[in-house]
């Protein structure tokens, strides 16, 4: 009789501890709003010329927020993120934001790589560092001029990115291959945006995740 207790408890704490792992990878529903295109479309009214970085960090940010269970992350507009991250029009190098008590600690960096197969490499290496997304921005790297996208993935040498000039007004087409955006050469971006550090009530999310999920692994069973 005891054997078989004991069997049970094992068998129910590796029951819990694969629910546990499991809890750690972005769900089916995660990743299906990740691909939601209204998570990429700024409305109109809510865009100032110039606001393209900005838009593409505050999209950066509702990912990140999705990620992180934020329930608000709809919520965000460039209205509300303007007065952190700008001044007289100009986006801050660092700034942060903290939206449903999550804080998003926002930071640059400057590529190094000359041309575009340099800087294809350091798209990838960056977004396997951040999921959510990182702003590329050059002057002159766009159709239109100097201008700033969400990059948002890297797949077999395929560029993935989010550019607010198609999800803006009537248009909403979402995340594009970068041919498909108004952005030239890779290699025209030498700016980045990125999230530095995201905490959970004073935590560091990963802290605070780890604290959300945790339960007990066996139930306390005495034996007669």
């Amino acid at each position: 009789m005891k054997k078989r207790v004991i069997a049970i408890m094992i068998t129910f704490a590796l029951i819990l501890i694969s629910g546990v792992q499991a809890s750690y990878a972005v769900s089916a529903s995660t990743a299906e709003l990740l691909e939601d295109k209204l998570v990429y479309h700024t409305e109109e009214s809510d865009y100032i010329s110039g606001d393209c970085v900005l838009s593409a960090t505050r999209i950066m940010i509702r990912r990140a927020g999705i990620m992180n269970e934020d329930k608000e992350w709809a919520d965000l507009t460039n209205e509300k993120l303007r007065p952190h991250a700008t001044e007289d029009g100009l986006m801050h190098n660092c700034f942060s934001y903290t939206d449903d008590g999550i804080t998003y600690s926002i930071s640059t960096g400057t590529f190094e790589g000359e041309d575009n197969a340099a800087r294809i490499k350091e798209f990838a290496e960056l977004v396997r560092s951040h999921p959510e997304g990182v702003v590329v921005y050059g002057e002159g790297a766009a159709e239109t001029g100097t201008h700033g996208v969400l990059l948002v993935d890297v797949v077999d040498g395929v560029v993935y990115a989010a550019d607010t000039s198609n999800n803006m007004g009537d248009r909403n087409i979402g995340i594009q291959k970068w041919n498909d955006t108004t952005m030239l050469d890779p290699s025209l971006c030498t700016d980045y945006w990125y999230i530095s550090e995201i905490s959970i009530g004073g935590k560091p999310a990963a802290d605070a995740q780890n604290e959300r999920r945790t339960i007990p692994l066996m139930p306390n069973i005495f034996f007669a």
